[in-house]
């Protein structure tokens, strides 16, 4: 195994771990299912407003994107959203969200 094999197999695999962990702590199945009974046909996950870079860097992780579609399954669009813009003092705003459509 090659020096860059062995690293991306170690990310991979630190990911899949931290993925895990966070999809419990987060009960977001069930949060789903809250929503939805409200009428709601979507969940976002906001990943700009998370208190620190870490997070917010696993969750813009494009894995992150893929681990979700493959634990929520069939029926559910999973995207990583940004919006880029302007606040009424001409302020440039940024703000990143998960986005789970059904």
């Amino acid at each position: 195994m090659t020096l860059i094999d062995e690293i991306k197999s170690s990310q991979k695999e630190s990911h899949e771990k931290w993925f895990e962990r966070w999809y419990k702590k987060t009960n977001l199945e069930n949060n789903i299912r809250i929503s939805a009974k409200k009428g709601y046909t979507g969940f976002r996950i906001q990943v700009s407003d998370c208190n620190d870079e870490y997070s917010r860097l696993r969750l813009r992780n494009k894995e992150t994107i893929s681990l979700l579609k493959e634990k929520l399954g069939d029926g559910f669009t999973v995207t990583l959203r940004e919006n880029h813009g302007e606040n009424f003092l001409e302020f440039k705003t940024y703000k990143s969200f998960i986005q789970i459509l059904w």
